[in-house]
């Protein structure tokens, strides 16, 4: 069966849900490897259709329009359940931010806000997100050509160890940075997205890789715990070291088991889903040259040796990252279960039933993002959007934690590249968005070589590369 015979049936739900498409497993298929594809081919139904989904826990209501959104993501958080908890755990700890709710969500959120709030936190940041830049792609400055997500995870890898995790000496470093790769490289959407596969085989199949792999790296992470409660209480401004301070309401501390599960949470979502936003802006500006054109004209405007923070007072590189999240939102799709009865828009859906926010489908509404498949950051500066019309990060209170972080993350290292070379696209043909993990990233990574330089401004020494196992 076609994908477009699968997509044009409908099917109404025996409890009076909403139609939606009819092979669950074609979609199910579709959604693992091609969700883009899925996404657009689901407006179809209208807002507020049905996906089945039998690899996850049954019905899903699917929501884009604005208004939907809103009714699902501000209504009361005790009308939730996690969705699809078992894809989740080959994801995220469970005493992670994201595998709570109610009351213990509202109680870690608190808990967590204080760092990803302080102005000093994040100008502290800023300056090794620059500096990494800088060296990592001076490295690939010989004319080679090279990928730009695996150099944006790169960079992005090592900002999280240095700024998260609080590592500074290099063969700790090195050791902290296999040990993520290794678990990331193992964690296949194929052992995400169907539990069935999650079985050891003798210790020779994926799955038994993937726990090999989590095992070393939860060892590691509770062995620098230990070491970081031992020494005397500092001034650090790590992530680590903010959490290992921090208190809940009642005077109680995290426990090593918290705190190694928000860790690793807070690495997933400022390492990889970063990174891949990275490369689609290199993508999309070097497709556009006379957007590349623009953003350098822009850039030129401040000092070379400007805080790296300044970056984000751009108004031309906000839009250009905000039209690149539009298209390839680091955030995809926002699930919920409910535990009662929500209204929708004119429905009322029952408890049981999974709810969910299709930001990609959202972001490409013709009546809100004129020629949505068009590349277009001036759409940007023309108007404002409301927090459920443009919602790359989430909305509501599961909003991303960490979206003040990853989005100074994206435009310092987009900037910080570009003030110093010239690049192009290995080449023209379109680059196609698949499935990665739980998020969809660029088939090829977005294949890339450096030209030249485009400055005279020196390397900062604290930049200059030095060998480091990838």
């Amino acid at each position: 069966m076609s994908d477009t015979t699968e997509m044009k049936s409908t099917t109404s739900s025996s409890e009076g849900l909403p139609g939606g498409p009819s092979s669950a497993f074609w979609t199910s298929v579709r959604y693992a490897t091609d969700p883009v594809s899925l996404y657009r081919d689901l407006t179809r139904y209208g807002d507020g259709h049905t996906v089945t989904m039998p690899l996850q826990m049954g019905p899903v209501v699917v929501a884009y329009s604005p208004q939907a959104a809103k009714d699902i993501l501000t209504a009361d958080m005790s009308t939730f359940d996690l969705y699809g908890p078992d894809a989740l755990a080959m994801v995220f700890r469970p005493r992670s931010l994201v595998m709570l709710t109610g009351e213990p969500h509202a109680r870690e959120r608190k808990l967590l806000m204080p760092p990803f709030s302080r102005r000093q936190v994040l100008g502290a940041y800023a300056v090794t997100m620059k500096e990494t830049a800088i060296q990592y792609a001076s490295e690939m400055a010989n004319g080679k050509p090279f990928v730009m997500q695996k150099l944006a995870q790169r960079i992005m890898l090592q900002v999280v160890i240095r700024d998260m995790f609080g590592v500074t000496e290099p063969a700790e470093q090195d050791e902290l940075r296999v040990r993520i790769r290794e678990l990331f490289d193992a964690s296949s959407p194929a052992l995400i997205f169907f539990p069935a596969l999650r079985h050891r085989f003798g210790g020779i199949g994926p799955y038994a890789t993937w726990q090999r792999a989590d095992a070393r790296l939860t060892q590691l992470i509770h062995g620098l715990i230990a070491r970081r409660r031992a020494e005397p209480s500092s001034s650090k401004l790590d992530l680590l070291s903010l959490l290992l301070t921090a208190r809940y309401e009642d005077g109680s501390a995290p426990s090593d088991e918290v705190i190694h599960d928000e860790l690793m949470a807070l690495f997933l979502a400022g390492h990889a889903a970063t990174a891949t936003t990275i490369a689609w802006v290199f993508y999309w500006l070097h497709r556009h040259p006379e957007t590349l054109a623009k953003l350098r004209q822009e850039l030129a405007t401040l000092p070379l040796d400007a805080a790296p923070e300044r970056y984000t007072e751009l108004s031309h590189l906000d839009a250009i990252c905000n039209e690149t999240m539009r298209i390839y939102p680091p955030v995809a799709d926002l699930y919920r279960k409910l535990r009662v009865p929500l209204r929708i828009g004119s429905r009322t859906i029952p408890a049981g039933t999974g709810v969910a926010v299709f930001t990609t489908m959202l972001h490409a509404r013709e009546d809100i993002f004129p020629e949505p498949l068009r590349f277009r950051p001036e759409r940007f500066a023309e108007r404002s959007y409301t927090p459920f019309e443009f919602m790359p990060y989430g909305a509501g209170a599961r909003r991303c934690i960490g979206a003040s972080f990853a989005h100074q993350a994206l435009q310092i290292v987009v900037s910080s590249i570009l003030r110093h070379w010239e690049l192009e696209l290995e080449s023209s043909q379109e680059e196609k968005a698949v499935r990665q993990g739980v998020g969809v990233g660029p088939k090829n990574g977005v294949r890339m070589r450096i030209l030249r330089a485009a400055t005279q401004e020196p390397v900062p020494a604290s930049a200059q590369p030095r060998a480091v196992n990838s």
